[in-house]
C-alpha cells in the first residue's frame, strides 16, 4: 500500500471519526505492540481504523484484537511483505467499555501506529 492511498484512507476516516466525536492517538511499535485500555467507568469508544506506517519497507504479521473480560477476540489479522503503510477499518461497530482492551501487534517493530476512535 502507498503512501498516497494511506493519505486517501486518512483524509476519509478522519473526517467520519471528528463528525462522530472521535479522537485520535499515535503509538511507537518498538515493542512490538501497543495495548489501549479504556479506563473511564461511565464511557465507551469504539475503534474507527488503525493506521501503521513503518519507517522503511517492512515484512511480517500485524493483528488487531480485542481482550474483554478475559476474553480475546481477533478483529483483523494480515500478512505483509515490502509495506510501508498497512489500514484495518473496523467492518462494524466494537464498543470498548471500561476495563476492554485494544491489542495491536506486529512483528515489524520500526513504526507508528495511529488509532481512530469516535464515541460510542
Amino acid at each position: 500500500m502507498n503512501s498516497v492511498f494511506l493519505g486517501f484512507v486518512v483524509a476519509l476516516v478522519l473526517p467520519l471519526a471528528a463528525v462522530a466525536g472521535g479522537a485520535a492517538a499515535s503509538f511507537r511499535l518498538d515493542a512490538g505492540g501497543v495495548a489501549i485500555t479504556n479506563t473511564q467507568a461511565n464511557s465507551s469508544w469504539v475503534p474507527v481504523a488503525v493506521l501503521v506506517k513503518f519507517d522503511a519497507p517492512a515484512t511480517g504479521t500485524l493483528t488487531v484484537r480485542r481482550v474483554s473480560q478475559g476474553n480475546t477476540y481477533m478483529l483483523g489479522s494480515c500478512t505483509f511483505a515490502g509495506s510501508t503503510n498497512l489500514v484495518w477499518v473496523a467492518d462494524c461497530e466494537y464498543p470498548f467499555g471500561f476495563g476492554d482492551v485494544l491489542v495491536i501487534s506486529s512483528t515489524a517493530t520500526n513504526g507508528v501506529v495511529q488509532l481512530l476512535t469516535r464515541g460510542d
